[in-house]
């Protein structure tokens, strides 16, 4: 069995729901309204789980379009 391939594709498909997931988070967070926003701990977990998307996009976008080496 080509073990490379399989890591290889197996980066593709988890890059592939990182970008899916986290440009869904951030997007959600990009067209939300913040003005009627709850107390300073509904914030900090917003802000939480918009950090946590733009890792998981970014992340995404680095395995999906990375180069087999």
């Amino acid at each position: 069995a080509d073990v490379r391939g399989s890591l290889t594709m197996r980066n593709k498909i988890f890059g592939g729901i990182g970008i899916l997931w986290g440009g869904a988070i951030v997007l959600r967070w990009l067209i939300s309204d913040t003005s009627a926003a709850g107390s300073s701990a509904y914030q900090s977990g917003q802000s939480g789980a918009v950090l946590f998307g733009a890792i998981m996009l970014a992340a995404g976008l680095y395995y999906f379009f990375k180069e087999s080496s």
